[in-house]
């Protein structure tokens, strides 16, 4: 829509004429108040105006269209060309500027062009709007810095991070949040020496009001194209709730025994937090040394049942008949020996959790049983015919296919679908090795506390081990290796020689492969590395260059585990640089 305000009905005929050829309506006005009037009642994507009219002067429309309209343009015609006129109508805003007697080429020509910018502005406008509020949205602290590391923008969670105070951008990070900028200076100076213009990362601890707190940060550098100026972005998440992994299950590092931090125990805690809050069966399944019990325990813990007893059962330690007796209880003269009324484990676990462990070694008989009790929540005692009704709330566990047993035979299916409402997979240890220091420290702290020693850790030699063993026996399994460990160890960091003889002899010996002394130089890559041989720093630019600088690859030329041979270039310094020119 084009409003054309002009004393001389001719030429705002001949506007309406050229515009409506090029699909555009225009409304006319033939003064000022006209023309006020009109940009009061609606909006117009264009003004071509006289600047001289009868009640007053085309910048008044203008003054009007930049105050009310600054998405409209504004194109003066005027007769009289004054050049003075024309810079000041330029000078307030007007996008161009026409000269009676109007060529219809050249509206449509100046017209053209206004309509071309003023959609370039609003798309301009439109994805700055939509990427602004990305900008803003984004949980991560985005802070951009020019050369000199001083603020040009930040976003809402930065404005967080940085703390309240006079507004950040134009002040030197370093000022304002000297604890970041210290912890990351040197990350923020890599990326500037960097002319590939790389990202970098790195993590970042600190005390906050006596909280530890875990920042990833990364930086990549950035151009700005109009002032010629360039810049880092530094962006910084929290990943203090990964260690604490807050909130309802308080610590989840250490929380009734239940220790990892990595994806899988976390689907495996958002999983009991939703079993929880209702009373279904549960299925708890995983290896031997998984640690089920101790998930069942925070099932209870985390329920409402946590004030009521919890009630554990092996149901493979005990005989059939025995296990009856146990889960049910007996009257006086049942059987042999049954000289007074015993009450079971499920009327003990009233009101709370009963725990059947490898519930896979069930008899049929007592499988019978156990459903009738699921069924119907009550049962009888051995001996008696009263019924005898419960409100708990059954967790079974095994480490057996209790389908494979369904299809041989060994385990009622109509029981399998009952006990597997919900079914919790505890991940095998190898399944999750990230969480592989946090159990070490785990179990440390325990040992330390238990045998009354101080050790602090492991070694690097003894986590590479820990990293490349497969743990048939899971958690518990490196619990009996670090128990072990520590009881023989005689110095504060445990090494490899104090790990079980049984482990040492699956795997390599780490702290027998000695880097060559100073000088010596490696075998040729033909020849391959002899046992307990660490690669030299010609051997490893050899098979880097070789395998295209794939370290994986390289590592298996070499023998060597990756995070051996990525420990080994860190050691002797080796760069990628380092094979330009070589012949």
């Amino acid at each position: 829509m084009v409003l054309v305000v002009d004393d001389d009905e001719l030429i705002r005929d001949m506007v309406a004429v050229v515009m409506g050829r090029s699909g555009q309506e225009t409304t006319p006005a033939g003064t000022l108040q006209e023309a006020l009037g009109a940009l009061r009642r609606q909006g117009f994507d264009l003004v071509i105006a006289d600047l001289c009219l009868p009640d007053g002067s085309g910048l008044q429309v203008l003054a009007e269209v930049q105050k009310n309209h600054p998405r409209t343009y504004v194109i003066f015609v005027t007769g009289y060309p004054e050049l003075d006129s024309v810079r000041e109508a330029l000078r307030q805003g007007a996008f161009d500027y026409l000269i009676k007697p109007i060529m219809p080429t050249e509206l449509i020509h100046v017209v053209g062009r206004a309509l071309e910018h003023k959609h370039f502005q609003e798309e301009r406008e439109m994805l700055g709007n939509r990427l602004e509020a990305v900008f803003r949205g984004v949980d991560d602290a985005i802070i951009a810095m020019d050369e000199r590391f001083s603020i040009i923008q930040v976003n809402a969670a930065a404005e967080r991070l940085l703390g309240p105070g006079v507004p950040v951008v134009g002040q030197l990070l370093g000022e304002r949040a000297g604890w970041l900028f210290n912890s990351v200076k040197s990350l923020l100076q890599q990326v500037q020496e960097q002319p590939e213009g790389k990202r970098a990362f790195c993590m970042v601890a600190l005390n906050d009001n006596g909280r530890e707190r875990i920042l990833s940060c990364s930086a990549s550098p950035f151009h700005d194209p109009k002032p010629n100026a360039t810049g880092t972005i530094l962006v910084v998440r929290d990943e203090s709730q990964l260690t604490r992994l807050e909130p309802g299950l308080r610590s989840r590092q250490g929380w009734h025994g239940l220790v990892g931090a990595s994806r899988p125990m976390r689907e495996v805690y958002e999983l009991i937090e939703l079993l929880a809050e209702v009373d279904s069966t549960a299925l708890i399944t995983g290896e031997t040394g998984t640690g089920k019990e101790l998930v069942v325990r925070a099932l209870h813990e985390a329920s409402p049942r946590r004030e009521r007893p919890f009630v554990a059962v092996n149901c493979a330690a005990l005989p059939p008949g025995l296990l009856e007796s146990e889960l049910f209880g007996h009257a006086k003269g049942a059987f042999t020996n049954a000289v007074r009324d015993k009450a079971g484990r499920f009327k003990l676990a009233d009101g709370g959790t009963i725990f059947l462990d490898e519930i896979g070694d069930l008899s049929m008989e007592m499988q019978v049983r156990l459903l009738r009790v699921l069924q119907e929540q009550s049962f009888e005692a051995l001996g008696d015919n009263r019924p005898i009704r419960v409100d708990v709330r059954v967790v079974a566990a095994t480490h057996r296919n209790l389908l494979e047993r369904v299809r041989e035979g060994l385990f009622r299916e109509d029981l399998y679908y009952r006990l597997k409402v919900v079914e919790v997979r505890i991940p095998p240890l190898r399944e999750r090795k990230a969480d592989l220091p946090l159990l070490i420290d785990h179990f440390l702290a325990r040992f330390n506390a238990r045998l009354k020693r101080s050790v602090k850790g492991v070694s690097e030699e003894v986590l590479e081990v820990f990293m490349e063993h497969h743990w048939p026996g899971n958690v518990r399994e490196l619990e009996h290796v670090l128990e072990h460990a520590v009881v023989v160890a005689r110095q504060p960091i445990l090494v490899w020689s104090n790990l079980p003889p049984e482990l040492r002899a699956r795997t390599a010996s780490p702290l027998e492969a000695r880097p060559p002394a100073s000088g010596q130089r490696g075998r040729p890559l033909k020849g391959g590395l002899a046992v307990g041989e660490w690669p030299d720093r010609e051997s490893i630019l050899q098979a880097l260059e070789e395998s295209r600088w794939q370290v994986g690859v390289a590592a298996d030329r070499l023998g060597v585990s990756r995070s051996t041979l990525w420990r080994r270039m860190k050691t002797l310094g080796v760069r990628r640089e380092e094979t330009t020119g070589r012949e």
